[in-house]
């Protein structure tokens, strides 16, 4: 007997000059692939500022985590300025745990992030934090 079945839906937007991409759902191994489909399209015209909106991501696996230092490290190759929004949760978790929290650029809203404005998340970590993750991912991470 299977248990019930991940689910994830991604939905992207153009706000000003930047693609937003909203998930909702579980991002894990049997759904990662709908976020990277998602992310793909944007690539193909990558825009000045990439957002994902991930405050209704119920649970995240290694390999949905996976799938988000990928979109930075991309982010960080083509010039894309990628923040996280709405982080808490089972994802505040996971990005604390791993020492990945100051890795991302985080923000408490989508518009605090196409602001770049400083406001605390729901985890208590607030705003801007470009200056933490250009240093290296390999660097940072063991950063807790």
């Amino acid at each position: 007997m299977s248990g019930p079945r991940s689910t994830l839906s991604v939905a992207s937007a153009a706000e000003r000059d930047a693609v937003v991409v909203r998930l909702a759902g579980d991002l894990d191994a049997g759904t990662v692939h709908v976020l990277r489909e998602e992310l793909k399209r944007v690539w193909d015209n990558p825009p000045p500022v990439l957002v994902l909106e991930v405050g209704e991501v119920a649970f995240c696996d290694s390999r949905g985590l996976s799938e988000l230092i990928a979109a930075l490290q991309r982010g960080q190759a083509t010039n894309v300025r990628l923040a996280l929004a709405g982080v808490q949760g089972v994802l505040a978790r996971v990005l604390t745990i791993t020492g990945l929290r100051k890795v991302f650029e985080q923000y408490g809203t989508v518009a605090d992030a196409l602001d770049g404005t400083s406001t605390p998340d729901a985890g208590g970590q607030g705003g801007d934090h470009r200056g933490d993750h250009f240093g290296g991912l390999f660097e940072t991470a063991g950063d807790r």
